[in-house]
């Protein structure tokens, strides 16, 4: 939309809002909206009117359809995965989850994750998003001769497959406006009472959100490419089960087995390591590895096998340069267990299950994924019985070496739940000599922790389906959230006074959401 067509949608928009103003002055901002809203449907959108909806006062637009063997979104309380693009009436981005939008305005970032968004589908919550949620759990009613024209009904219900634009006043996105961060931004917010459109596709329902997941990181390991699961038990009734050995000659053992990836212990579900890991000459399989369309040159998940060899490349240099002191892998390494006592000092990368790195210590690592390391990493030391992790570090560290390669995978249960982490921008600026780019900026949401929790409103939904109930329970993590900055006044040395002002993005985490580690214990210092 060129200059003039937006200015002249803002300008008409104005005007119409105070010409109804001069005729309503004692009616309610609601009213004037609405009637300056429907003025502009009909100046630019006129086959819309009849596609007003009494609840929540907006318009919509079919573009698709959907999966007609679809079940309705609205047919059950549920999780539904959708993208969508926001916009005010001028056609300006204001937020996206497309990798494509945020390239065209700028806003593009490598720390990213440009996935459809996750949420829960049942009651209102009231927030920029509650125009979307209207739209997901009523029928939406269309205009007869509209609905005949696209071959569409005139009670029309969201699935799967369906497209839809949404014309949006401002007490459905939300009064105080709309600012979008954490890289979904677009190249402008959203003032406050100002009505807006979104255009959004509604991508899966999800009933089970804990089954979901839980099928996903099983079907992820016993994938052959993957090497196989094994899942151990000590179910004495039951004769195929197989408890987990301790002694590591034991045919049974871990180290001993066809199967890559185990359970940890016998009690704790979907923590799965593959303790044999040796990214030498090891690679895991992505089966839907991230390459999102419309993502600038130089995105290294365009070629997502030739990044991935680039990375193992330098972590077996860095680790283990020229073959010095190669790895010869667990089964023959001569070294203690770290035990919930030991300290442990951690390289790691922290993926999604398409592949995505969400965080990682490890400076050539940060290259390659980020095209950039703004601060150096160094390895954390962890403690397992002094806690500060999420809770599969936990179960997972105490049972590895000192000097061991291991990956593990774990569903949200042991990582971040029902509530994940919230992605976020943060731009400070500072007059001491110190960088600050890598700084934890996570917000572990605990208000919402409290309600999707084991004492919470949804618990009796997703309670239970390990036999017990509460998914927010996991350690607070200090560190999560790696930072990029732009340093405009120069970093500085020790004592520069120099004033800095640093942006820095922290990765998203959506609710619900297994995650993969590469783990690096280093050997026991003397």
């Amino acid at each position: 939309m060129n200059f003039f067509k937006r200015f002249l949608c803002l300008s008409t928009f104005g005007l119409l809002l105070a010409v109804s103003c001069a005729k309503e002055e004692t009616g309610s901002f609601d009213e004037l909206e609405n009637q300056s809203l429907k003025a502009w449907i009909t100046q630019h959108r006129p086959e819309l009117v009849g596609n007003y909806q009494e609840e929540g006062g907006y318009y919509v637009d079919v573009i698709e359809a959907g999966d007609a063997s679809a079940a309705p979104v609205n047919d059950t309380i549920c999780w539904v995965s959708f993208d969508f693009t926001g916009r005010d009436l001028a056609g300006n981005i204001i937020l996206t989850r497309n990798a494509a939008n945020a390239n065209q305005v700028g806003t593009f970032t490598r720390y990213t994750h440009y996935v459809p968004y996750y949420r829960y589908c049942g009651e209102y919550n009231l927030n920029l998003l509650e125009g979307t949620h209207l739209a997901m759990r009523n029928t939406l009613h269309l205009d007869k001769d509209y609905a005949a024209a696209r071959g569409l009904a005139e009670d029309f219900l969201l699935r799967e497959g369906s497209v839809v634009e949404l014309y949006l006043p401002s007490r459905v996105v939300g009064s105080g406006g709309v600012s979008a961060s954490g890289g979904y931004e677009g190249q402008y917010s959203l003032d406050a009472r100002r009505p807006y459109f979104v255009r959004m596709e509604i991508c899966e329902r999800v009933k089970n959100p804990l089954e979901k997941e839980g099928d996903e990181v099983d079907a992820f390991c016993e994938m052959p490419l993957n090497g196989g699961l094994k899942v151990y038990n000590k179910d004495e009734k039951d004769p195929d089960t197989k408890p987990l050995p301790e002694d590591p000659k034991d045919p049974e053992h871990p180290y001993n087995i066809a199967e890559r990836w185990v359970s940890v212990n016998d009690s704790i579900p979907q923590v799965y390591v593959n303790y044999r890991y040796d990214p030498a000459r090891d690679r895991i399989a992505y089966p839907k590895a991230y390459n999102p369309a419309g993502t600038p040159a130089g995105n290294p998940y365009k070629d997502f096998a030739a990044m991935e060899e680039e990375i193992h490349q330098a972590l077996v240099k860095r680790f283990h340069a020229d073959g010095e002191e190669p790895y010869e892998g667990v089964e023959v390494l001569d070294a203690d267990t770290v035990k919930l006592s030991g300290t442990a000092n951690i390289w790691y990368i922290t993926r999604f299950l398409d592949g995505f790195i969400i965080d990682t210590n490890i400076d050539e690592v940060k290259q390659i994924a980020f095209g950039e390391v703004k601060s150096s990493g160094s390895a954390t030391s962890y403690t397992p019985e002094e806690g500060g992790m999420i809770t599969s570090w936990y179960y997972t560290i105490p049972n590895l070496k000192y000097g061991q390669w291991a990956a593990m995978i774990t569903s949200s249960t042991n990582a971040y739940g029902s509530v994940g982490v919230s992605g976020g921008t943060n731009t400070s600026t500072s007059n001491s000599g110190y960088s600050s780019a890598y700084l934890d900026y996570l917000n572990y949401m605990s208000y919402a922790n409290a309600y999707y929790g084991s004492s919470g409103y949804y618990n009796p939904y997703y309670g239970g389906y390990y036999g017990y109930g509460g998914y927010g329970s996991g350690y607070y993590d200090p560190y999560y959230g790696y930072g990029y900055g732009y340093g405009y006044g120069g970093y500085g040395d020790y004592g520069d006074t120099t004033t800095t002002t640093e942006t820095s993005i922290t990765t998203e985490i959506p609710p619900f959401t297994p995650l993969i580690f590469e783990i690096y214990i280093e050997p026991k210092s003397n």
